[in-house]
C-alpha cells in the first residue's frame, strides 16, 4: 500500500487534501477568534479616572472607547437646573435620578461652535422621594463619575413639571439653554474644588466616596454591557471545520486504499455485462467483449500492466487480442463467473 501512496497521482491528491485541511483549520481558528471577540468584558483602564477633557471631545458623539470611562470634572452647578428622571431602580426600589447642569470650568474654546463655556449633565444621585430633592451644591465643585452615552429622548407629556423621561443632552440643551457634551456623568463622588478628588493613588475611586448632598444615594453603575459568555454557535462551527479537515485527509486515505485494493482484487471492482474468467496460469481475470470480438484483462490499465503469462498475447493500451493460447484456456475455464 505504501507503493501506491508514493505514486505521483497519490502524492498530488495528498497535496490537495492537505491544502483543504489547512484551509479548514484556518477557518476553525477564525471561528474561535470570533467567539472570543463576541465577549464584552470590563476594561480595567476605564476604572482609572482621567479629566473629562481627555475622555471626551466636545461636540462629538460618545464612542464605545469613551463610554463608561471614570472621569473627573470641575465646575459650578447652575442654580435651579435640577430635573428628575423617574423609573430608575436602585437596590430593587424604584425612584428618581437627580440630574443637574454643571458648567465646566475653563471649557471656553473647546468647542468652536459653542459661545462660552460648556455644560455637562450630571446625575448627582438617586432618591425615592421626589419632594425631598436637595438643591444644587453651591460654589465650585469637583466631581468624580462615569461618563455615559446619551439616552434617547422620549415624549414626556404625561410627566409632572421638572421631570424628563431620559437623560438626553439633545433635550436638556434646550431646557437649560446651554451647549452640552454629548454624554452625561453619573456622579460617584463630589467635593469642594479646594479639596482633592476622592481617588486612590492609582486613580481609581476611593473606597467610601461621598456626595455633597447626603440626602441622595450614590448611583450604582458599572461598565455596561458586560458579557463574558462564549458564543456557542461560533464554537460549534470551529469544531465543524476541524471535522472537515479530518475528512479531507480521510478522503485521500480512501483513495489510496481503493487503488491498492483494486490492484489486489480487480475482479471485485470491474463489472461488465456477460461473463469473465480466471486465467489460472497468471492468476488474472479476463472477459470477452462481444462487440469488439476480443478478450481483455481486467487489471491491464495504463501505468500498471502485469506481465502476460505464457503465450503470444500482445500488450496494447489496456486490452489484449484473442490468441490461440487464450482460446485453449477458455474451453475449460474455471474460477469466478458472473452473469
Amino acid at each position: 500500500m505504501l507503493t501506491t501512496a508514493l505514486r505521483p497521482r497519490s502524492i498530488l491528491t495528498l497535496l490537495v487534501s492537505l491544502g483543504l485541511a489547512v484551509g479548514f483549520v484556518l477557518l476553525s481558528q477564525w471561528q474561535l477568534e470570533s467567539s472570543e471577540q463576541a465577549r464584552t468584558v470590563a476594561d480595567p483602564a476605564k476604572d482609572v479616572a482621567v479629566p473629562l477633557a481627555e475622555a471626551a471631545e466636545a461636540g462629538t458623539a460618545v464612542t464605545a472607547a469613551q463610554a463608561d470611562q471614570l472621569i473627573t470634572v470641575t465646575g459650578d452647578y447652575q442654580d435651579g437646573s435640577t430635573l428628575l428622571v423617574p423609573g430608575r431602580l436602585q437596590d430593587g426600589s424604584e425612584g428618581y435620578w437627580v440630574v443637574s447642569a454643571l458648567t465646566v470650568a475653563d471649557s471656553a474654546g473647546r468647542w468652536p461652535d459653542a459661545a462660552g463655556e460648556l455644560t455637562v449633565a450630571v446625575a448627582r444621585g438617586w432618591t425615592a422621594d421626589p419632594a425631598a430633592v436637595p438643591a444644587e451644591p453651591e460654589g465650585r465643585v469637583g466631581v468624580v463619575g462615569r461618563y455615559l452615552p446619551a439616552e434617547g429622548p422620549v415624549p414626556g407629556e404625561d410627566l409632572p413639571e421638572g421631570q424628563v423621561g431620559t437623560v438626553s443632552p439633545a433635550q436638556l440643551t434646550n431646557l437649560w439653554d446651554a451647549p452640552l457634551y454629548a454624554g452625561f456623568v453619573a456622579a460617584f463622588a463630589e467635593n469642594p474644588a479646594s479639596a482633592p478628588f476622592q481617588l486612590r493613588a492609582d486613580g481609581t475611586l476611593a473606597p467610601d466616596p461621598a456626595l455633597l448632598s447626603p440626602q441622595l444615594s450614590e448611583l450604582e453603575i458599572d461598565q455596561q454591557p458586560t458579557d463574558e459568555s462564549v458564543n456557542l454557535l461560533n464554537l460549534f462551527y470551529a469544531v465543524e471545520w476541524v471535522v472537515f479537515a479530518g475528512f479531507a485527509l480521510y478522503i485521500w486515505w480512501r483513495f489510496v486504499r481503493d487503488e491498492w485494493l483494486r490492484e489486489q482484487h480487480p475482479e471485485e471492482y470491474f463489472y461488465f455485462e456477460g461473463e469473465y474468467y480466471l486465467d489460472e496460469a497468471s492468476g488474472r481475470y479476463y472477459y470477452y467483449d462481444p462487440e469488439a470480438g476480443e478478450y481483455y484483462w481486467f487489471d491491464d490499465q495504463p501505468g500498471h500492466r502485469p506481465e502476460d503469462g505464457p503465450g503470444d498475447r500482445a500488450r496494447g493500451a489496456g486490452a489484449h487480442g484473442r490468441t490461440d493460447d487464450t482460446q485453449d484456456r477458455t474451453q475449460d475455464r474455471t474460477g469466478a463467473h458472473h452473469d
